[in-house]
């Protein structure tokens, strides 16, 4: 099997929205004309295909055999359907998000909206064919600011107390050094 080999900023240039899809790949029977023509009954060929959901629009759904740009384009899930792992959209999955009721949680998921960042990251078109989605869209998008501020805030905290143990660290090195240097200039001064 090859390895793939992307130019990140070709990559993130060209597919800058495609964090935002609801992306499966999976294995359809597509029967096969001539295998079965010769063989006289019909005979199926397992294909990899690939499922592009995009969040709030249920009606806009990408069913296409895989090819080697969808393969570049969604590496990680690409990953999971070779290894045969769940490929579970990453984020927050709506269930964990407080906010919403499990109404509510049905009715996203229903318009293939499956994370708090895939209703962060819809269209207003998309957001408005549901009551309240622009309210919606607006506070996960708050949430999910504030939840990376507050991870950085944790990281900066986590740093401050390294550094402030190290530091103490070196204060009593120097404590005990000085301490030390006192002790020989006491036995030079003795010895002189």
């Amino acid at each position: 099997m090859s390895e793939l080999t992307l130019d990140p900023v070709a990559f993130d240039n060209r597919f800058a929205g495609d964090s935002k899809l609801y992306v499966v790949f999976f294995m359809q029977a597509i029967k096969n004309g001539g295998k079965s023509e010769a063989e006289g009954r019909p005979i199926y060929d397992d294909v990899p295909h690939i499922k592009i959901h995009i969040p709030g629009d249920k009606n806009n759904v990408v069913t296409e055999p895989v090819t080697d740009e969808y393969k570049q384009r969604f590496p990680l899930q690409w990953e999971k359907f070779q290894k045969q792992m769940s490929q579970s959209p990453e984020g927050t999955p709506l269930e964990q998000w407080p906010l919403l009721s499990i109404g509510q949680v049905y009715e996203l998921k229903a318009m293939n909206v499956m994370t708090v960042e895939h209703l962060a990251g819809m269209s207003d078109a998309a957001a408005m064919k549901f009551m309240g989605g622009m309210e919606l869209r607006r506070k996960a998008e708050t949430f999910l600011k504030v939840a990376k501020d507050s991870g950085e805030a944790q990281r900066l905290a986590t740093l401050n107390d390294e550094l402030t143990a190290r530091l103490a660290a070196q204060d009593e090195f120097i404590r005990k050094m000085a301490a030390r240097l006192e002790v020989l200039e006491t036995e030079r001064t003795k010895a002189a």
